[in-house]
């Protein structure tokens, strides 16, 4: 599998453009790498908190503008940038607590919106058979992130090549994140989805623990002390 690095270099020759839109940019970790090869940036994302984070985070990038608004409703012009990057298409929609559910209509309306703005569209998100949608029922035992991606992954193509876009690129890479200690590295799981549960005593917050721990030594990652998170990575461009 191709590592974090070679998936950028993989996507440079498309990423390589006066104006770009990065839709989804989250905390900005993803926008940098694209600043690399951008001219011009503009960041979209519905939520002011990852729009602070971002802020804060790219504070040193000249060539970045974030922007808080709607996915589905972008206020450019038709084909205004020369190419758009999204991250996060799978959280656009992240069920409730009580019940799983996708909101197609929603991924299918943003989806028509990527193709208004631009022919030429690439996604790099976490692979369907990420460790992480294990990790995540342990916040949220409903929540079912593999079927959500692949679900996710086919909406995409069978839009696009039904509005004449052609799959250009489709590979996966690993993007290996270590840690110091197994204390650090499963109270770092602990705080990925803060947002979604944190535990309301000691005793659950034990119980998560381990089955973070169980999950992570399952692929031994606490053995290496470093998380594979795999990515899924597709370059779609407009037939003429």
């Amino acid at each position: 599998m191709k590592t974090f690095e070679e998936m950028w270099e993989d996507l440079k020759p498309y990423l390589s453009c006066e104006k770009g839109l990065d839709e989804g940019y989250y905390d900005g970790k993803y926008t940098r790498y694209f600043a690399r090869y951008c001219k011009h940036i503009v960041g979209v994302d519905i939520s002011p908190e990852f729009y602070e984070k971002a802020k804060e985070n790219l504070k040193d990038l000249d060539n970045v503008e974030l922007k808080i608004m709607d996915a589905a409703n972008v206020d450019y012009s038709d084909k205004y940038f020369d190419v758009v990057l999204c991250t996060s298409f799978h959280e656009f929609d992240l069920s409730g607590k009580d019940e799983f559910k996708m909101d197609l209509e929603l991924k299918t309306r943003i989806l028509n919106e990527m193709a208004r703005l631009s022919d030429t569209i690439v996604f790099a998100e976490i692979d369907p058979d990420n460790l992480s949608a294990e990790l995540y029922k342990v916040f949220n035992p409903i929540e079912q992130h593999d079927v959500r991606t692949r679900k996710s992954n086919e909406l995409i193509d069978k839009v696009l090549k039904k509005k004449g876009y052609k799959l250009l690129l489709c590979d996966k890479a690993v993007d290996k994140i270590p840690y110091k200690s197994k204390e650090e590295f499963k109270e770092d799981m602990l705080s990925w989805w803060a947002e979604v549960h944190v535990p309301e005593n000691e005793e659950e917050k034990q119980q998560m623990l381990d089955k973070i721990e169980n999950i992570l030594e399952s692929r031994k990652f606490l053995t290496n002390l470093c998380f594979d998170d795999v990515f899924r990575y597709t370059v779609y461009k407009k037939s003429n």
